[in-house]
Formats: structure tokens, C-alpha cells, sequence
């Protein structure tokens, strides 16, 4: 049987990776530093992925076992073996990743067999955030090893996992709830051999511009109903989306960004249609229930220049598009308050201390004398005397 290594052991891991994997006739070995889903997986070696919506679907996951990643010695025969590695962590947690497989590689050195890590995250430049810090961390000699027989590279997600309710979560913790969803495209030119075949898996040549097609188009709109919703007062993603004051909303947006993408990736204006109509059934989709807060969490990171709003809004403008719907959605991000997400305090916290202005300054890296820096401060005046953001500011 084939083997596989998945750094993370959460929804995505096992809902989405784990399950192709599995289907794919792999043996998975789980890494994570969580001990209680450790022992979880080794005791019950086996979970259930339901696929909301399609029971026939859902799968069994068997052939597992997990590691700690203090299991240092246990994790580099694992993944010496593998056939293949994933990372699911969240991506946040790139770093903490790359500095153990360095450590891990400096004791044990790098198995001279060609092995390729598929970086899974909704992360800007994944494949990167993890490859930097672990080549910098490498001997002279590893990293010649390294450049020999590693390649990293990156997947798209795009099937989204749900939290169950507290009774099923806790009756089954290892079960995962997930979209009907199984496409996950990955860069080729990254790979330094070629992949097993694994269902639904598919290394695309061009990869740069379906990730700014993924990005700015199903992350920007999931924004626009994420933050919108939030000061609207809805608490779960497909229910704002549904609502007919965001579905209108919606009807800008997903124009606003076709226009966009076209202009600047030279895509076909019926296949990028195409693509929002399914970025927008996936956000409908009533059989995910998921909360507004975890599609909005870390505003900061979120308002960056190079993420979901920002940077579509600069492609747009640069192309003579005006993207409404995109400028008014920063400036509602800029007030979501969310008291347990870390990022949104200290959003908050920065907007009353220091101002509106220093936010588009120092956290959008926006430039006062640009077109975006005052629209987005004609929208804050606008949503602040329509009432929207009273009850945040």
C-alpha cells in the first residue's frame, strides 16, 4: 500500500486530504502537537468524513495512525517512507512547521529519495512561508541535499469543513462535516517528481493565475459576506448570503470582479463567470452551517495589501473598474469586533487609539494621495452615517 504524511491533523487534514487519500488507497500518518487527537487517531484508527448534502459520499477513514512532532525520530521514519506529504495546519502555523522538519532534518539528515511536501492552506504564498524558514535553518550540506530531493509546493482549497454541534462533536470528535467539494488543483512547476496518482488531485501548469482567479474571486467575495453580514447582524455564513440585501450586494461584486480578472488575467469572460457562479453556490449553500466570525476572523492579516480586498480593489481601479461594492466591504472590515478574535482586538484597538487613517496606512498599506485611500474613507463616512457601524465603533 502507498503511504502518505499529513503535517496537521484538523478539519482540512482529515476532511479533505485525509478523505482523498484514503479513496486513493493510501496509509495516512497524521503529525500534530495536539496529544488528545493523537491518542484519538491511534486509538480508534479510524473516523467518518460526512459529506453534507450526499451521504452516499461519505467515507470511513481507516489505515491511520499519528505522531507528535516531538516524535522526532518516529516522524522522519514516517515521512522517509511516504510517498507523499501534505501540511494542514493553518497558516499561521507554517512557521512552527518548517522550524521542526529543519531541526528534524538537521539530526536525521534528508532521505535521498525524491519526495514532494503539498503545502494545503488558504495562506498567500503557502508553499513559501513554509520553505523559506526551513531552508534557512538547514547546514550548508542539507541544503544542498534539500535542493536535490525536496520540492514544496501548494494546493488551492476550496472545499470548506464545518464545527458539528456540541453534542455530535463530542460524541465524535474525529468526524468531520464537509462541502461537496473534491477539486484540489496544485502547482506543478513546484514539484521535483511526479505525484502518485490521488483522486480528485491535479497539478496544473499554470498555476499563478488560478490562484489569483481562487483568491479574488471566491475569498473576496466570501469577505464581502463575511463582513457585511457581521455589521448586518447574522450569524451564519449562508444565511447572509442569502438574504436579499446581500444577494444584491453580491450581484455587484461577483461583476466587479469578473470585469477585473478578465482585464488583468486575460481569462475568458464565460469561464469566469462560470467560476463566481461556483464561488457563489458554495457560499449559498445551506447545508454549511458556519459562522460569520470564522469567515471574518483576522481582519489585520485580511486588510493587508496583497490579500482579498486591497489588492483586487488597486487590479480594478488600475483597469478603470470602480469596485463599489469591494471599497465599501474594507471599510466595514475595518470594523468588525469580534471579542474573541485576537486580530479584530487589536484592529480595534489601533482604530481608536490611532485613527482610520493610520489603519489604511500602516495595516493596508495604502498611500494618502491614492484613489483607494479616499474612497475607502468616503465609504467609512458613508456606512457610519447610514448607522451601520454604531454599535462598533
Amino acid at each position: 500500500m502507498k503511504k502518505a504524511i499529513i503535517f496537521g491533523c484538523g478539519k482540512i487534514a482529515r476532511g479533505f486530504v485525509g478523505q482523498l487519500l484514503y479513496l486513493s488507497d493510501f496509509a495516512i500518518t497524521f503529525v500534530d502537537v495536539y496529544q488528545p487527537i493523537i491518542d484519538k487517531v491511534n486509538t480508534d484508527k479510524k473516523y467518518h468524513v460526512h459529506v453534507l448534502g450526499d451521504a452516499s459520499l461519505d467515507s470511513v477513514i481507516t489505515g491511520i495512525s499519528a505522531l507528535n512532532f516531538n516524535e522526532s525520530q518516529e516522524v522522519f521514519d514516517a515521512f522517509k517512507e511516504a510517498d507523499i506529504a501534505f501540511v494542514s495546519v493553518g497558516g499561521k502555523n507554517l512557521i512552527n512547521v518548517a522550524n521542526c522538519l529543519s531541526s528534524i532534518f538537521e539530526l536525521y539528515g534528508i532521505p535521498k529519495i525524491k519526495k514532494n511536501i503539498i503545502v494545503c492552506e488558504n495562506w498567500a504564498d503557502a508553499a513559501n512561508t513554509l520553505k523559506d524558514p526551513l531552508y534557512k535553518n538547514l547546514s550548508v550540506e542539507n541544503k544542498d541535499l534539500f535542493n536535490k530531493y525536496i520540492g514544496i509546493t501548494e494546493g488551492v482549497l476550496m472545499r470548506t469543513a464545518t464545527q458539528p454541534d456540541e453534542k455530535l462533536a463530542q460524541k465524535y470528535p474525529l468526524d468531520v462535516w464537509v462541502q461537496n467539494y473534491w477539486y484540489l488543483p496544485i502547482d506543478r512547476s513546484r514539484l521535483i517528481t511526479d505525484i502518485p496518482e490521488i483522486q480528485s488531485i491535479e497539478a496544473l501548469d499554470h498555476f499563478g493565475n488560478f490562484l489569483i482567479q481562487k483568491m479574488y474571486t471566491n475569498n473576496t467575495s466570501n469577505a464581502v459576506i463575511a463582513y457585511t453580514g457581521y455589521l448586518l447582524g447574522y450569524e451564519i455564513l449562508a444565511e447572509a448570503a442569502n438574504s436579499p440585501e446581500i444577494s444584491k450586494i453580491l450581484d455587484k461584486t461577483y461583476k466587479e470582479i469578473n470585469q477585473t480578472l478578465v482585464a488583468e488575467l486575460g481569462v475568458d469572460p464565460k469561464d469566469q463567470e462560470e467560476f463566481s457562479k461556483r464561488a457563489r453556490k458554495k457560499y449559498c449553500d445551506w447545508t454549511i452551517v458556519d459562522k460569520i466570525t470564522r469567515h471574518a476572523k483576522d481582519p489585520l492579516r485580511k486588510l493587508g495589501p496583497k490579500d482579498r480586498l486591497i489588492a483586487p480593489s488597486r487590479m480594478a481601479l488600475k483597469h478603470g473598474i470602480y469596485p463599489e461594492t469591494l471599497i465599501t466591504t474594507i471599510a466595514e472590515a475595518l470594523f468588525f469586533d469580534e471579542p474573541t478574535d485576537e486580530s479584530a482586538m487589536e484592529l480595534k484597538k489601533i482604530r481608536r487609539e490611532k485613527g482610520i487613517e493610520y489603519v489604511l496606512k500602516n495595516v493596508c498599506k495604502l498611500d494618502a494621495d491614492e484613489v483607494l485611500y479616499q474612497e475607502v474613507l468616503k465609504a467609512v463616512e458613508r456606512i457610519s452615517n447610514e448607522g451601520l457601524v454604531k454599535n462598533h465603533v
